[in-house]
Formats: C-alpha cells, structure tokens, sequence
C-alpha cells in the first residue's frame, strides 16, 4: 500500500514538473516582451542608473528578469496545480484549497510588493551611502536583476510562514503548543535569518523583515490552535 502511494505522489509529481514548465515558459515568453518596461519599473522605483559592460548583457539580463517574471506571474497558477495533484495527499477539501491557494497567493505578491516599494529602495540607498565624491557606483544591469529578483522572492517565500505551519500542523507534523514553547528560539532564528535575507547589515533594514515575520510567525500559531480545535470538535 505504502508503495503504491509513494508511486502515485510520484507520478503527480512528474504532471506537476510539467505542466508547471508549460505556464513558466509561456509567462516567461509574454515576460520577455515587457522585459524592458520591467526592469526600467524596478529602477523607477529605486531611483538608481544601472550600465551594461558588455554589449550582450542588457539582452541576457531581459531574458533573466523574464524568466523570473514568467515564475512570479505564474505563481497562481503553479499554486493551483500543487493543489490539484496533491489535494488528496494533504487531505484538503474543495473549498479549504481553495482559500489555502487564494491565502498563498495573496501572502506571497504581500511579501514581493512590500519588499519591492519598501525594502529595496531603503536597502539600496544605503549601500549606495558607502560611496563618495571618488568613489562612484557603476551598476551592472545584470547584477541590479539578480539583486532585485533573489530579494523579491526571498521577502515573497518568508512571508508563506502562516501557510507553512498550518500546512505542517495539518499533516502532524507540528503542534502548536510546541511552537508555543519554543517562542524564543523562533525570534532567534527570525532574527537571523532576517540578517541573512536583508541586503543591508543595519538594524533598521534587518527589523523591515524580522518584524513582519515575527507577526505572521504568531498569526500562523494562531491559525494552527484555530484548526487544531476544528479538528479535535470533529
């Protein structure tokens, strides 16, 4: 029986990969037609000038913005099929699934959009406080892309944790009042982990996210006693 399940997750697995790949691509190839209206929205917004220091680099940094464009824009749908192959394994009913893939969503473009308006624009000034009147910064195009990219979905996946534990209490894995006890051993793993995601060594630009996280690490808690409670009514 055990192998017949395990064969099965397997093979939801595989559709998975490539259906997935299908909807990444094609985002990604509608992407790479706005690549240069994405990239000068993410300079607006940091107000900086970027350079290219090779005459292939701006090219191949509009095909690396839109391949991560392609999985940013199709995150909805890639959400959505984690829950169609997997619904049965998670044990999840239709309309549950939907509000856990609604809930994702939401908290995963939260997390990009907060980091894209917030973050970055406080991060990237004051790494650029460290230059002076000989000391000028010339950004490669393709180095700004990665940057803002890796940070964007860094801030979008952290800001899944209320997701992440309810799913992990929901197949027993976690209990709430374990994550009660261990309260301040969780602050210090957000603490550094915020110290390890935020492209700036300061306190405030650490707090940007350690606060946030922090609050949705509670709400997850919170949401995790609510279900717990639900599950042991029924």
């Amino acid at each position: 029986m055990e192998r017949e399940k395990i064969l099965s997750l397997l093979d939801g697995f595989k559709k998975f990969i490539w259906k997935a790949l299908i909807v990444v691509v094609v985002s990604g190839g509608i992407s790479f037609i706005y690549a240069k209206d994405l990239i000068h929205f993410l300079l607006k917004v940091v107000n900086i000038k970027v350079y290219y220091l090779s005459l292939q680099e701006a090219f191949f940094a509009s095909v690396e913005l839109a391949l991560y464009a392609g999985i940013f824009f199709a995150l909805p749908l890639i959400i959505y099929l984690v829950w169609h192959e997997f619904r049965g394994t998670l044990g999840f009913k239709t309309f549950q699934g939907y509000i856990y893939i609604f809930s994702t969503v939401f908290l995963f473009y939260l997390g990009g959009i907060y980091c894209c308006y917030v973050v970055l624009p406080s991060g990237i000034e004051f790494l650029l406080s460290y230059g002076s009147e000989n000391i000028k910064a010339m950004i490669s195009i393709e180095r700004f892309v990665v940057f803002c990219t890796a940070m964007v979905f860094a801030f979008g996946i952290t800001f899944e944790v209320p997701i992440i534990l309810m799913i992990l209490g929901r197949i027993g894995i976690l209990k709430s009042r374990m994550l009660t006890k261990t309260r301040r051993f969780a602050i210090l793993f957000i603490a550094i982990a915020a110290a390890l995601i935020t492209p700036t060594p300061d306190v405030y630009n650490m707090m940007l996210l350690a606060v946030p996280m922090y609050i949705l690490y509670e709400i997850g808690i919170l949401l995790m006693k609510i279900g717990e409670k639900k599950r042991a009514s029924n």
